[in-house]
């Protein structure tokens, strides 16, 4: 599986159909503020979690978002996922990903 974060934004990832992909970015959901997926690299992936996870049990504390993709078909796409609050139309943050996907 191959996890990548922040340090990568704007990069790319290459992988392998049937491989897995974990996209992780840090989100304080008490502030309104959230990761929206844009673009979910379809067709050559598919999302199969979106999840939030928050260190401890502190209320109102930031943790880390994931998606995990799982390579399923040759080919580039792109993965973009906006920092906003889900009443505004405009963005804080982006973070994009080009995946090229390879047939095994």
């Amino acid at each position: 599986m191959l996890v990548i974060d922040q340090s990568r934004n704007n990069g790319t990832a290459d992988l392998s159909v049937g491989d897995s992909l974990r996209v992780q970015l840090s989100e304080n959901p008490t502030t309104g503020y959230r990761w929206h997926l844009q673009s979910d690299g379809a067709p050559a992936l598919r999302l199969v979690e979106d999840s939030m996870e928050s260190p401890g049990s502190r209320p109102g504390a930031a943790g880390t978002r994931y998606w995990m993709f799982t390579a399923v078909a040759a080919g580039s796409v792109a993965l973009r996922i906006e920092l906003r609050r889900s009443w505004q139309p405009e963005s804080i943050g982006t973070f994009e990903v080009k995946v090229d996907v390879k047939a095994r």
